[in-house]
């Protein structure tokens, strides 16, 4: 047995093993029980006898045979299905690469609602895959070549080392500092990990930094569900309809009120847009400062004085003291100022002698003409 002989014999088994995998794939029909049916195609895009027809990519039938007929002006593909699935309203026949190696295949999808005319069946072709791809190519060619472009001058800015990723790639000094940078933040990870710093100790769940951090989340959830409750002046001003009202009047006072001071209503008002005015209560502050700055241990004046010179002060409570004592004197007694105060009858006897001391006076100062003219005349005797 030679080596040729060997190899002739594996040559043709692998000729057999391969055209009975050919028909296990392309299929056999399966009797007469099987759907015939014969779609049109304006361009069957290379599609042939024995391609495979797929519904819903399961292979379900076969292409039988292909012709041109002149009458429809179409290339008419005869089909094998072996479901009877016929095709209805929004049925679709498309064929499609089955790879990019070449081949194809007819996608069949029989649609719904009522059957359609099976003489008047029309299928359309996406094209070869290398054909799809030229055309999508061609579409954008100015968005690739643009792209391209930009790739180009990228390229470019990092060899020069522009920006941030070129002075990596070209600056040492950058380099170590990124790697540092690296580094450290290779460190941070290990500390978080070994629950060291403070977010490391948030991290362990036997840190005191982390009971505190979950009584922390504990109180704000009270909080939150103080204020979801209505309890507390923020969840009075959402829940409680009462204070959302006194709420608004609010704001509608202070909005009258701001209106007011926008217009020359009130003193307010006036005082903001009367220049007048304002210069009025200008002089009268600038006044008051100044009596202000009298008050001081360095101003002038008995207010001043009183403030400041503490003999001053004591004579002055002396002085009130002293008051004080005689008014009690007066309101208990006894005396002649208590008794005139609290006894009426020594107050109407007062009167009546004041009364007529007066009219006394009077009479005096009516006599002293007479008395002076009698005087004058018996002088020498």
């Amino acid at each position: 047995m030679t080596r040729d002989f060997v190899v002739g014999v594996i040559f043709i088994l692998s000729l057999v093993f391969l055209g009975a995998l050919t028909i296990l794939v392309r299929g056999v029909p399966s009797g007469s029980d099987d759907l015939i049916l014969e779609v049109g195609f304006s361009d069957v895009s290379g599609l042939k006898p024995g391609e495979p027809v797929r519904i819903r990519g399961l292979r379900a039938g076969s292409i039988e045979h292909i012709y041109l007929d002149e009458t429809r002006g179409l290339a008419v593909a005869k089909l094998r299905i072996w479901e009877h699935l016929p095709p209805r309203t929004e049925y679709s026949f498309k064929v499609l690469a089955a790879s990019a190696l070449g081949g194809s295949y007819l996608e069949y999808v029989p649609g719904k609602g009522e059957l359609v005319d099976p003489e008047a069946l029309v299928g359309t072709a996406s094209g070869s895959l290398f054909g799809e791809v030229g055309s999508m190519l061609a579409e954008n060619r100015d968005a690739i070549k643009s792209s391209l472009e930009n790739l180009d001058k990228l390229l470019d800015n990092l060899q020069s080392g522009q920006g941030i990723v070129g002075g990596l790639l070209s600056n040492d000094e950058a380099k170590t500092t990124m790697l540092n940078v690296i580094q450290g933040m290779g460190t941070i990870v290990d500390d978080l990990e070994n629950g060291r710093g403070i977010l490391g100790s948030l991290l362990s769940d036997d840190s005191i930094q982390r009971q505190q951090f979950d009584r922390l989340l504990t109180l704000l959830d009270q909080e939150m569900q103080f204020f979801s409750s209505g309890e507390g002046t923020a969840g009075m001003i959402f829940k409680d309809a009462e204070f959302q009202e006194h709420v608004r009047t609010t704001a509608r006072n202070v909005d009258r009120i701001t209106t007011s001071l926008a217009g020359t209503d009130g003193i307010a008002g006036r005082v903001l847009h009367d220049k007048t005015l304002s210069q009025y209560w200008m002089d009268i502050s600038v006044n008051l400062r100044s009596a202000s700055e009298q008050l001081n241990e360095t101003g002038q004046g008995p207010l001043r004085d009183l403030l400041h010179d503490r003999e001053l002060r004591t004579r002055m409570r002396n002085a009130i003291e002293a008051i004080a004592s005689i008014s009690e004197a007066i309101e208990k007694g006894p005396g002649t100022l208590h008794s005139l105060i609290n006894n009426p009858e020594l107050y109407q006897e007062a009167r009546e002698t004041l009364t007529l001391l007066r009219d006394s006076t009077e009479d005096l100062r009516e006599q002293e003409p007479v008395s002076a003219f009698f005087s004058i005349l018996f002088a020498p005797f």
